[in-house]
């Protein structure tokens, strides 16, 4: 299903705030209870630095500087204070994290960081888990972009979930319909016959006289092609 919203394909920033928006969207609808502790917390840090500065405007505009110039540097130290702990708190705490949320049927939490490169199309996200005794597991994913967008902007739905429930134990289990196992690479026929015997095999092949069938054991069998029997010498 794709989206009826569609952003430029061309936007980094775009592409990668579209998918961190679905994020939560997808993970709630599979009985995760998202938190938003850090999201809170952020928002605290940010509207407290707001309210400190109307706080300095209005008494300036009030009283005027002179009167409440102690109550200004005070009102400054402290901004910048909350300011530095802001700053903090986005690039040392939450570190690009898009996703905090525990299953209410595993006990599984979950966290989930994201990042893009400069100029890169790619969807780059951490992912880490705690089951319910306590084991984690850390995973980093990396996805083209145009893997869920299309050429128009569209974001298509179901590859995104199937990459994440595909890539993701925790999700996965409680997602078995957009779980796919990995890919295995087919093992190689290890070829068990003599030197001599596949230069035969090649020379026979080449004459167009046999089809060469290896067996299990590793042996190889000649067959007599359709067509091409012996020719019969031509009578003097």
């Amino acid at each position: 299903m794709a989206s009826e919203e569609k952003i430029s394909v061309y936007s980094l920033a775009d592409l990668k705030n579209t998918s961190d928006d679905a994020l939560p969207a997808y993970l709630n609808s599979l009985s995760f209870a998202q938190s938003h502790t850090l999201t809170d917390v952020r928002l605290a840090l940010g509207y407290t630095a707001f309210g400190i500065c109307a706080a300095t405007f209005y008494w300036d505009y009030t009283y005027g500087f002179e009167s409440t110039k102690l109550l200004t540097l005070g009102a400054v130290i402290l901004y910048s204070l909350l300011n530095g702990a802001l700053t903090f708190w986005i690039w040392g705490v939450e570190k690009g994290t898009v996703y905090v949320g525990t299953n209410s049927k595993t006990g599984d939490k979950i966290t989930i960081q994201s990042r893009t490169d400069k100029f890169v199309p790619m969807y780059k996200l951490t992912v880490t888990t705690e089951s319910k005794d306590g084991k984690k597991e850390t995973k980093k994913l990396k996805m083209e972009f145009r893997e869920w967008f299309d050429e128009k902007g569209a974001f298509i739905t179901k590859p995104f979930q199937r990459m994440l429930a595909s890539s993701v134990a925790a999700i996965g289990k409680v997602d078995p319909k957009n779980a796919f196992p990995l890919k295995e690479k087919k093992e190689k026929v290890e070829d068990n016959r003599s030197m001599d015997e596949k230069w035969a095999s090649l020379l026979a092949e080449s004459a167009g006289n046999v089809v060469v069938e290896p067996e299990s054991n590793g042996a190889s069998t000649s067959t007599p092609t359709p067509g091409k029997g012996k020719r019969r010498a031509k009578k003097a």
